[in-house]
């Protein structure tokens, strides 16, 4: 007799649905910005969505939406981006990293991240070009700080850390801090990162077409992520 049972499907991509619905909100949002505004528009989605550092200074209050639209661009920023190029690199790596933290930390967790590393990234852009008039768009920082977060978890095993967090998130501990500070894989890591994004930074940053790379971004968001991943983690910690 023939087997009738329904043929399982497998999902087309296991990523946790939050991390997809905030990738499909940012193709969404440039879908829009690019088919559907005119030039005028979409100037004015950058003035009033994009962060400009200046926007928190005295010349904040004299450009269009003042200084509310600087508090709130810290944020909105993230969900804007250059070109499809860009808006392809990030949610590659919120793909692979978000979906990381999504399944540590769960849907409010890592929202929480996401908006604190992304207002991070905007603040230490601010403090590294105090009155600079350049936008600043993209979620990388927030991505970033997902990669921070991620850096307490992959090095707390011996051997395999990633796959361990990978297939099963909530088995592995959190590294304290203080340990991570002094742990020789996770700093090698972390300055190798700090490194590549300094050296993009200011040397290649012009071979991409969607400009400069914000590495003040990255590094603010990244050590929000990496410096209070336990404010997010609803996982345990050594000794836990």
């Amino acid at each position: 007799m023939a087997d009738i049972r329904p043929v399982r499907r497998e999902p087309i991509s296991n990523a946790p649905t939050i991390v997809l619905v905030v990738i499909a909100l940012f193709i969404a949002i440039h879908a829009v910005r690019d088919f559907l505004l005119s030039y005028e528009d979409q100037m004015d989605a950058i003035i009033y969505l994009a962060f400009i550092p200046a926007r928190l200074t005295e010349l904040g209050a004299r450009l269009p939406g003042g200084f509310p639209v600087g508090l709130s661009s810290t944020l909105t920023h993230a969900f804007l981006h250059g070109d499809w190029l860009h808006l392809t690199i990030n949610g590659a790596w919120l793909l692979a990293f978000g979906s990381l933290i999504a399944r540590r930390c769960g849907n409010i967790g890592f929202l929480a991240l996401f908006v604190a590393a992304a207002i991070a990234g905007a603040l230490f852009f601010f403090v590294i070009n105090p009155s600079g008039l350049i936008p600043l768009v993209g979620a990388s920082g927030a991505i970033s700080g997902m990669m921070g977060g991620a850096f307490r978890l992959i090095f707390s095993t011996e051997g395999g850390g990633f796959s361990v967090m990978h297939h099963h998130p909530m088995a592995v501990p959190r590294m304290p801090l203080a340990l991570a500070l002094r742990d020789q894989r996770t700093m090698t890591a972390v300055l190798i990162w700090l490194a590549i994004n300094l050296v993009f930074g200011f040397g290649l940053g012009d071979m991409f077409q969607s400009g400069e790379i914000a590495w003040e971004a990255h590094i603010g968001g990244f050590l929000v992520g990496f410096l209070f991943f336990s404010w997010f983690d609803r996982g345990f910690g050594y000794g836990t």
